[in-house]
């Protein structure tokens, strides 16, 4: 998106400037006024000071009765603007439940480092994660309280993440982590901590639990977009579901 700036001072400089060609202009006028009908004056040196006086007093007084009050209100607008539009990218990149990158953004920057890795030939690996029973949860405790385990986990997640990784709600109870500079066995290293980090949080005071399934894949030099790479930790995260859940599970050769 496109940063929102505040036009600068220099149209109303301009208006000013006008405003006191307008007056000097106006006192000449009123000079060669008199003199047309015969009037002497007695000094033109001062005559066109006190013009040049009265342009800026005429300048000085339109400026702080109008420009000034006008070029507030449009700062105060343009501020105004600014805060709503970094609101609204905030909202397009961040999930509002849950804190972490949303899908979109995820996927920008998952794009991104699949380009890198390209570029560069660096490692790049990613997990996909789903909450194991997690309808079962909800339809026991209410969707307000798996709202409240959402955020949780992804605290838990987050807690576990290098600056330098990439965490997203991928959709409903799934979450990708993006890893970059990670093979396959730092890889699933990583995922083992997590999964085990989220088996062992309590998430009330009836100390309900709940467990992931972790699906790991590492892109490879020529496998093409980033659509493949999460299909295969999608792929993955299935094998892990049907082998019994709460485990991590990988297609590739470690």
């Amino acid at each position: 998106m496109t940063q929102t700036t505040v036009p600068p001072s220099g149209g109303f400089v301009l208006m000013i400037v006008k405003i006191a060609l307008v007056a000097l202009a106006v006192e000449i006028f009123i000079m060669l006024g008199f003199y047309w009908f015969g009037v002497q004056l007695a000094n033109w040196k001062f005559a066109l000071l006190d013009a040049g006086l009265l342009a800026v007093i005429v300048a000085t007084i339109a400026y702080f009765a109008f420009v000034r009050p006008k070029d507030r209100q449009i700062r105060a607008v343009m501020a105004t603007l600014e805060e709503a539009r970094l609101k609204a990218e905030n909202l397009a990149r961040f999930d509002a439940l849950t804190g972490v990158l949303s899908r979109r953004a995820l996927l920008e920057a998952l794009h991104a480092e699949v380009e890198r890795a390209k570029r560069y030939g660096s490692a790049l690996a990613c997990l996909m994660l789903d909450l194991d029973q997690f309808k079962t949860l909800n339809d026991t405790y209410g969707h307000q309280f798996g709202d409240k385990v959402l955020h949780r986990i992804a605290q838990v997640i987050s807690e576990h993440c290098r600056t330098n990784d990439h965490l997203g709600r991928y959709g409903g109870e799934e979450f990708l982590v993006i890893l970059p500079e990670t093979r396959i066995d730092g890889a699933i290293t990583f995922a083992e901590r997590v999964r085990l980090a989220v088996a062992e949080t309590c998430l009330d005071r009836k100390e309900e639990r709940i467990t992931v399934s972790i699906g790991v894949a590492e892109w490879r030099n020529g496998d093409g977009s980033s659509r493949r790479l999460i299909a295969e930790a999608d792929r993955a995260l299935l094998d892990a579901k049907a082998a019994g859940r709460n485990r991590v599970v990988t297609n590739q050769l470690v």
